[in-house]
């Protein structure tokens, strides 16, 4: 796979922001990612209404239809942190709906600030259309989060995320359909740019299982930039709609650190530490965009 030009100075840029900002490559799980409902065909239905948050009245007509008619079940949450993004996915009708600052009042009727549906979900390439989708780059989060269920498998058969402090100003990189960028510089990582951990790499080496099988996914599928963010980080789906189900304990900590190699509580923090940032390799601007 040719990569791109300027792949090792862009690689360094995030190399530097995981040095300059905590120094740890985390997994976002409950905070500043989104918890996943998977819904039945009769879960009841709700007219959200348009938040308007950032003060953009004329993008109501355009998240109308996104808005229409939500399968909202009764135990819907969402993310802690100023994101307080969910997404939901009903397969009865192939329908994947991602909403951004999504919030219900004391009626129990939910807003949102912004986000998006996608219909044929199962055919679609991964992109809303533009501007619509709870991320900065109209990617589904749902699309590229780690699933809870793939790490007790083993086994991730998709891209998966990775967000950086430093992302470049106005440009975005296909599959992206928009960004967020706040730093110039051709060599800063563009929103939507593909990298993967370099496939040399011996994955043998990564102590944690979990962390392992997100390697494995890095090399095969590659790690796509979604988003900008405080610190480098992935992310994991919310445990707590599994740990309502699951009388309450956190699956992560089991599945990151069986082997209690880290301290208790910084799992999340930590577990990608063996996996070495220097090691990506960023791919070519635009890289799989189809012709």
């Amino acid at each position: 796979m040719p990569l791109a030009a300027n792949s090792a100075a862009v690689v360094e840029n995030i190399r530097l922001d995981k040095v300059n900002n905590y120094g740890s490559w985390a997994v976002n799980t409950d905070e500043y990612s989104t918890p996943i409902f998977t819904v039945g065909r009769d879960t009841p239905t709700q007219r959200w209404t348009f938040s308007d948050c950032l003060n953009l009245p004329h993008l109501a007509p355009v998240i109308a239809d996104s808005l229409a008619a939500v399968p909202t079940p009764a135990d819907l949450i969402v993310s802690k942190g100023t994101d307080a993004a969910v997404t939901i996915y009903q397969p009865s009708t192939d329908t994947y709906w991602d909403f951004w600052r999504a919030e219900r009042d004391a009626a129990g009727h939910w807003s949102a600030c912004w986000g998006g549906k996608i219909e044929h979900y199962s055919r679609n390439p991964g992109v809303f259309t533009n501007p619509l989708g709870a991320t900065a780059t109209g990617l589904p989060m749902g699309a590229f989060t780690i699933r809870i269920d793939e790490l007790r498998r083993g086994r991730i058969d998709h891209a998966v995320n990775i967000a950086t402090v430093r992302t470049r100003k106005d440009c975005n990189s296909w599959p992206a359909t928009r960004n967020d960028g706040n730093t110039e510089g051709a060599d800063i990582p563009c929103e939507g740019q593909r990298f993967r951990l370099d496939p040399a790499f011996d994955i043998s080496v990564v102590r944690s299982p979990a962390a392992r099988t997100i390697a494995r996914a890095m090399q095969e599928y590659g790690l796509i930039m979604t988003d900008k963010a405080g610190a480098l980080v992935t992310y994991a789906e919310d445990p707590r709609p599994y740990m309502a189900a699951n009388g309450g304990v956190d699956p992560y900590f089991a599945l990151m650190d069986p082997d209690d190699i880290v301290p208790d509580g910084a799992e999340k923090y930590l577990i990608l530490g063996d996996i070495p940032v220097e090691r990506l390799q960023a791919l070519p601007y635009d890289y799989g965009r189809p012709c």
